[in-house]
């Protein structure tokens, strides 16, 4: 997991909370620096730009996300099919359930393409698709291609949460993708 300095966390806290109350354009870098208690010059120190930190707010996010996730995996004794469903409840309360990220999240319909955008997406899919392996070599699962379908489960949460149907919470939405991906996976 990325490191990040003492100044640099309370920037990144104050900016994911500004931009989770206003929208985007409405966020201006000195009142980050204001709220963060730092000067503006410290402020363009660690970030380019007003995008640049709005994006380091993302990552942060993802970056702990896949690093809670990779917990889960790592418990080897949890059946794969716990496995995921667990994986798919931390993704989507992730998204979901910090009004942050689905403030930020609901904005941004492409990630950025950096080398560190792309590293900690491919990490995303490989546990997935380790997960998955390890339920079709047991018998729990049947999958011709676990590959593709660890890209599906991320993508398939986010859109469900981003553009949810009006008065569904997190908890159905959970159950309806748990049993959605599992009942997709399960062999017959």
């Amino acid at each position: 997991m990325k490191e990040y300095s003492e100044k640099e966390t309370r920037i990144l806290d104050t900016a994911a909370d500004l931009f989770a109350k206003q929208p985007f354009h409405k966020v201006l870098l000195s009142d980050v620096a204001r709220a963060a208690s730092v000067g503006k010059g410290t402020l363009y120190l660690y970030f380019k730009s007003k995008e640049d930190l709005y994006f380091a707010v993302l990552f942060r996010g993802f970056d702990v996300l896949v690093d809670r996730l990779q917990k889960i995996l790592s418990d080897k004794a949890m059946p794969p099919d716990e496995q995921l469903t667990a994986v798919v409840r931390d993704l989507a309360e992730h998204i979901y359930g910090k009004a942050t990220n689905v403030e930020l999240l609901g904005v941004v319909m492409t990630c950025p393409t950096t080398d560190e955008w792309s590293q900690k997406r491919r990490e995303l899919w490989a546990l997935i698709e380790e997960i998955i392996r390890r339920g079709v070599a047991q018998g729990v699962f049947e999958d011709a291609t676990p590959a593709l379908t660890a890209k599906y489960i991320p993508g398939l949460i986010r859109s469900v949460c981003l553009f949810k149907p009006e008065g569904v919470d997190i908890k159905t939405i959970c159950n309806h993708a748990c049993d959605f991906v599992l009942r997709g996976l399960k062999k017959a």
